[in-house]
């Protein structure tokens, strides 16, 4: 059976990019580390790697994160939090003059040079942090002493102390007559299809940090879609079809 039939043309580049890796594991009996994968890459990687004899585990902190890394590895292998090659970093700045975003942290690290691939979760709350990759925890310390014009210091902290998600998604369920983005969006949001539809034509809608301004795009599992005004929701589970052929839909939101 062709597996690329199970993805999007879209997601196939990333597809043949994990199968590689699985391929790597399997090859050398070996374990594997992946960059940073978001929930729908995550679901690709358990796929294939659930066609092999291979384990697959995720990271990205401490307690449930968005943004993992994989570790792909042989029975023989125990994995331990080491094997991820995690730095929790926290941003000291003066916080009575200035506000952080998340926005903020992520167009910082981006004009800096730093790969979306290496970056885990940023999480803004009574202190802000981010996680990357180790092995380039010394290039973001040595280029990233500004932000919004603000000196700020840089520090590792340890994993117990990083800050768990202070906001969760509300768990809904209902049916629809497509999985188009359009009817998705429309029904998050609650408003017209006609709305949606020019909410994803102005590119105010991504599907997994990517811009989609098709409104016939499919969703699929674990997809997160941010909406610009509204905030994000995620695909929780997609079931069967009801005598008046809709589709069961669980989706999860965090809107403001």
């Amino acid at each position: 059976m062709n597996i690329y039939q199970h993805f999007r043309n879209e997601e196939i580049e990333i597809v043949k990019h994990l199968e590689s890796l699985v391929a790597r594991a399997e090859s050398q009996y070996a374990p594997v580390l992946t960059h940073f994968l978001d929930p729908r890459q995550q679901f690709i990687l358990t796929t294939l790697v659930n066609r092999t004899e291979l384990n697959v585990s995720f990271n990205g902190g401490l307690g449930e994160r968005e943004r993992m890394r994989a570790l792909i590895y042989p029975d023989y292998h125990e994995a331990s939090k080491e094997d991820f090659d995690l730095s929790i970093i926290e941003i000291k700045y003066a916080d009575k003059f200035v506000t952080l975003t998340h926005r903020n942290i992520l167009g910082a690290l981006m004009s800096i040079g730093f790969k979306r691939d290496y970056l885990g979760d940023i999480i803004v709350g009574d202190k802000v942090q981010f996680v990357i990759a180790r092995h380039l925890q010394a290039f973001v310390f040595q280029n990233l002493t500004k932000l919004k014009g603000s000196s700020i210091r840089l520090n590792e902290i340890d994993l117990a102390d990083m800050l768990t998600a202070t906001e969760e998604f509300q768990s809904h369920q209902s049916t629809v007559s497509s999985l188009r983005l359009d009817n998705i969006v429309s029904l998050m949001i609650n408003k017209s299809r006609s709305i949606a539809q020019k909410h994803i034509e102005a590119e105010h809608v991504k599907v997994n940090h990517v811009v989609i301004d098709k409104t016939s795009f499919n969703v699929e599992v674990n997809d997160l879609i941010s909406i610009k005004g509204y905030g994000r929701g995620r695909i929780e589970a997609i079931g069967d079809r009801t005598k008046k052929d809709k589709i069961r839909l669980t989706y999860g939101t965090m809107f403001k």
